[in-house]
């Protein structure tokens, strides 16, 4: 086979190096804040004075892209600073504008006064076209999970019905700890009981989500399988309690985690520091990471849904075309690499499916005083054990070559080998430490961690991370640079 390392596919990437510059602009506050300034007739003659402008989301959908802005406005006499949502899409200049004259003349639609229902705007100078959200519709449960009354009344119903007794909630009070607008939004709620004389011990807190899609349907299977195996009771891992899914709303209840912080805010911290106390620690949270993840691949749990390599570069392939819409000249250069792993993928054998996390990352880990817990099942599927490992060292990969980006300062060249070195010694640990609990083909592994390197620089392209496209670029080709396979498929 011929080797990822090849010249050719190295150097075609280079042409992911830099986003052009039409694209760029729209994440940069600066820019729409100035077109903002000029378009919008409010802002422009000081009724409305705009206080910041924050890029939440660009993301490519087609030959379109998503926009999504937060503007901290005051509006004046009326009232004191508020929030407003504009979305809508930016069309790049290979796209015919959908009405080209009102781009161009009629910046601002005058039947709706700014922020009202109905208003929307064209910044031309950024090929924006823009309009206020007053809901999240992808999203519709958020307003009844984040009110202390209707979440305490969704718990406690949702706690008599899983066999908890005549629980009576006496307060609650619901905290967003994450919230993806149009996609998903979790909420953790502390819970105070009226009465403590349950038939089990009340969970507190409780957590409430709801996904856009079938991810929470995914999500409840998935934990439903695995508490009703050994991995309930398990030391090695900790699960939460799934509790109920309520399909028509979409919300997923489930108990706590336990956590007093993820591995990957202890990697962030530990690559930083830099020190033996610091990396020591980091060491030892991965080596009981993968303990965890081997007894969640052998517990014997089934779903429904099977993953494979094949299709997961399908998916890639798909994501580079969608992107090839609107930069023609990405596709040739990603060509190489897709049929280099193409090539691969059909000389090393895969390994017996298992119940897989699936998205599996330092960001889903919890560690607590020696314990690990998993959270965020919404993906999870059978498929071979390389997917999480090859997936969780990519992601490894990419938080510690941030550190390094996050710094503000220009990476040398020691600086830099210090730091990929770094990163492939933490991760040659984990998988070591992974496979003194259970076999898995190395070469599988660095097949799966290698496209998902592709996937963290695609996702900078599709998101717009102007920050992480360099830095992912750095380590995919140090990635096709270092990976040695061995065609006859080694099993550790």
């Amino acid at each position: 086979m011929m080797p990822l390392n090849d010249e050719m596919v190295v150097d075609s990437l280079t042409a992911f190096a830099s986003l052009p510059e039409w694209l760029a602009a729209c994440m940069m506050p600066d820019r729409v804040e100035a077109a903002l300034r000029r378009h919008v007739p409010e802002i422009a003659d000081g009724r409305v004075r705009l206080l910041s402008c924050t890029p939440q989301r660009l993301r490519a959908k087609g030959a379109q892209w998503l926009a999504r802005y937060r503007l901290r406005v005051d509006p004046g006499p009326e009232g004191g600073e508020a929030d407003v949502i504009l979305v809508g899409n930016l069309w790049p200049p290979s796209a015919d504008l959908p009405d080209a004259g009102g781009m161009t003349d009629q910046p601002v639609a005058a039947d709706a006064p700014f922020g009202a229902a109905g208003w929307s705007c064209r910044l031309p100078e950024l090929r924006l076209a823009l309009h206020v959200e007053l809901a999240d519709e992808a999203l519709p449960a958020v307003p009844s999970l984040v009110q202390p009354d209707p979440a305490g009344r969704l718990i406690e119903s949702v706690l008599r019905d899983a066999g908890y007794g005549e629980v009576k909630v006496g307060s609650c009070a619901p905290d967003v700890v994450r919230y993806k607008p149009g996609s998903r939004c979790t909420v953790v709620v502390r819970m105070g009981y009226a009465d403590q004389h349950a038939d089990r011990a009340l969970p507190d807190p409780v957590v409430l989500k709801t996904h856009q899609g079938d991810k929470g349907a995914t999500a409840w299977e998935a934990m439903r399988s695995l508490w009703n195996t050994e991995l309930s009771g398990s030391k090695a891992v900790t699960l939460a309690e799934p509790l109920a899914y309520l399909p028509e709303e979409r919300i997923l209840v489930q108990g706590p985690v336990p956590g007093e912080q993820t591995l990957k805010e202890l990697a962030r911290m530990a690559i930083t520091d830099g020190g033996d106390r610091a990396l020591g620690r980091l060491r030892d949270e991965l080596d009981r990471t993968a303990v965890a993840l081997a007894a969640l691949h052998g517990c014997g749990a089934q779903y429904g849904r099977v993953a494979t390599f094949d299709e997961e570069v399908d998916e890639v392939d798909e994501v580079i075309t969608r992107l090839a819409q609107s930069v023609p000249a990405l596709r040739p250069a990603a060509r190489p690499l897709i049929a280099r792993m193409r090539q691969h993928a059909g000389a090393l054998p895969e390994d017996p499916a298992v119940c897989v996390h699936h998205d599996f990352r330092p960001a889903q880990v919890l560690l607590d005083d020696g314990s690990i817990g998993f959270i965020d099942f919404d993906g999870s599927c059978m498929a071979e054990p390389a997917l999480d490992l090859g997936r969780f060292r990519a992601k490894l990969r990419d938080i510690g070559i941030s550190v390094l980006a996050a710094r503000g300062q220009p990476m040398g060249d020691a600086q830099l080998a210090d730091n990929l070195g770094l990163l492939d010694d933490l991760c040659e640990g984990f998988l070591a430490a992974y496979q003194r609990q259970s076999p898995v083909s190395r070469d599988r592994v660095l097949l799966w961690e290698t496209c998902d390197l592709l996937t963290a620089m695609l996702h900078a392209w599709t998101k717009v991370r102007l920050a992480r496209v360099g830095p992912r670029l750095i380590v995919l080709i140090h990635q096709l640079r270092s990976v040695r396979f061995d065609d006859r498929g080694s099993t550790g």
